[in-house]
């Protein structure tokens, strides 16, 4: 995996805003939607951390309900990527177990699967896109069970 760097809000605002279709519902934030003003401002208040490794982009969200699990979200399909970053939660941010909500057409499914996570149920029309509510699934992984390296 290539060099992890951390965005500010504006900066992981404007690099979710170049990838459009990736990023619609990364930690619940849509640039196809919501302006850049926006976006930061979601971002702020979430608490997320975005991340960039390559072309991809990565998020980050602590689940305040239980601290050592992890909200993720990424743009990519490609595994590599997602399994450098739970890697690096696991080991920085003590993470023991990761949740993603992705729109099932979301292309990180692919990654997700790849790095040991099941579809563990739906939310239905949890997201409004395209003039209409939709449907996002809830993946979950724990830590042991990721293809961390």
């Amino acid at each position: 995996m290539t060099e992890i760097q951390r965005l500010d809000t504006a900066a992981a605002a404007s690099a979710l805003a170049a990838v459009p279709r990736a990023a619609r519902g990364f930690l619940g934030v849509d640039p196809v939607t919501q302006n850049h003003a926006l976006l930061v401002r979601e971002l702020t208040r979430l608490g997320a951390q975005v991340f960039r490794t390559g072309d991809t982009l990565l998020g980050y969200l602590p689940n305040e309900e239980q601290p050592r699990q992890a909200y993720v979200a990424s743009t990519s399909p490609d595994p590599e990527p997602l399994r450098g970053f739970l890697d690096f939660l696991g080991n920085y941010q003590r993470c023991t177990s990761f949740v993603a909500l992705v729109p099932a057409d979301s292309p990180p499914v692919l990654a997700l699967h790849d790095c040991g996570f099941t579809r563990v149920g739906t939310l239905r029309e949890h997201r409004y896109q395209s003039g209409a509510y939709q449907d996002v699934s809830v993946y979950f992984v724990r830590g042991e069970d990721t293809c961390r390296s």
